[in-house]
């Protein structure tokens, strides 16, 4: 989600774990925390899934892109269906992602985007689609991942929201539940330049995933990939804008960036990031994240689960709904 998926696949598992007792969908109960964990097919992410699928409420799969126009959708990703299988079987309710990411960008389309929310036949036809997939799957609720999108996208983004809670629960039933993942800011001039109306979208959204990280990447200078004092500034921007602190979860980066090396190796696993890093490495308790500046001249900044920790003692802090960890594949879940 966000920038970095000029390095990831658009093909997302949502987790939605509760720490410290009972199992939670979309509401905290006394000082349990929501934690929703990404991936996407392939590598470790089966047995990942599946190891975590017991201990979850919630398993939503991405996988479904916006075609080329805005009046469709693209075909489903080879291993969304087997993931949600495993989710289900493993005893995990399962939510479907909708986005407007691009293979042939390699990123989240503005154009996509715009061709979708501009037009009221294409939201409604894309709602009606989206929302029969997730029935036919056997999904429980949906949420938008529409990123990159631009100012005047603002009001299609809250119609299509509109529609589409309609529709899914037309299909899949009056408790399916449709949340929406937003590209972080710190203040409302970002998000509404991002084509974000929070105020509107709380109106027919019951969750809203701050993606807090990518803060920094291979498209800017170096710097952290999502530091603690930041991811503050965002959640105190969202709630300004009307979105209430119970329906927040925090976004966790779970993997890092070096900058200097070479270009296809830019992102890193944590466990990774640790290795090249070696004596190197330095943490920082302010950031919540490591670092480190080798011999080379190279840089390097990354989560790992020390950082996944201290980020869920901030949604405590904050009271908010819970966490949100990109990925499973670079990183499994802290226990």
């Amino acid at each position: 989600m966000s920038r970095r998926a000029v390095l990831l696949s658009s093909a997302l598992v949502v987790v939605t774990v509760v720490l410290g007792g009972s199992l939670v969908a979309h509401a905290r109960t006394g000082d349990a925390l929501a934690v929703e964990a990404y991936a996407e097919p392939g590598g470790a992410a089966s047995s990942r899934v599946s190891a975590a699928a017991p201990h979850v409420a919630t398993i939503g799969i991405d996988g479904v892109t916006i075609s080329e126009g805005g009046r469709g959708l693209n075909a489903l990703p080879e291993g969304i269906a087997a993931l949600a299988r495993t989710a289900s079987t493993r005893g995990a309710a399962t939510e479907l992602l909708v986005s407007n990411y691009s293979s042939a960008i390699g990123d989240f389309s503005p154009r996509i985007g715009t061709a979708l929310l501009g037009s009221a036949a294409n939201r409604e036809r894309v709602a009606g689609k989206v929302a029969h997939l997730a029935a036919r799957t056997g999904m429980d609720g949906v949420q938008i991942d529409l990123e990159s999108l631009r100012a005047r996208d603002r009001p299609g983004l809250v119609a299509f929201a509109r529609v589409l809670r309609a529709e899914v629960r037309e299909q899949l039933g009056s408790t399916a539940s449709v949340s929406i993942a937003v590209m972080a800011s710190t203040d409302a001039a970002g998000f509404h330049d991002t084509g974000y109306d929070l105020r509107a979208l709380t109106q027919h959204v019951d969750r809203v995933v701050l993606m807090t990280y990518d803060q920094h990447g291979p498209w800017s200078g170096s710097g952290t990939v999502g530091a603690l004092p930041w991811a503050t500034k965002v959640v105190r921007a969202a709630e300004r804008q009307g979105v209430r602190s119970s329906t927040i979860d925090l976004g966790i980066a779970g993997y890092g960036y070096v900058w200097g090396g070479d270009a296809a190796d830019a992102q890193l696993t944590p466990t990774a990031a640790a290795r090249v890093a070696g004596d190197h490495a330095r943490w920082s308790a302010r950031d919540g994240e490591w670092s480190a500046r080798l011999d080379d001249g190279r840089v390097l900044h990354w989560s790992d689960a020390r950082s996944y920790r201290a980020r869920t003692a901030l949604a405590r802090q904050l009271g908010l709904h819970g966490v949100a960890m990109w990925s499973l594949n670079t990183m499994a879940l802290p226990r």
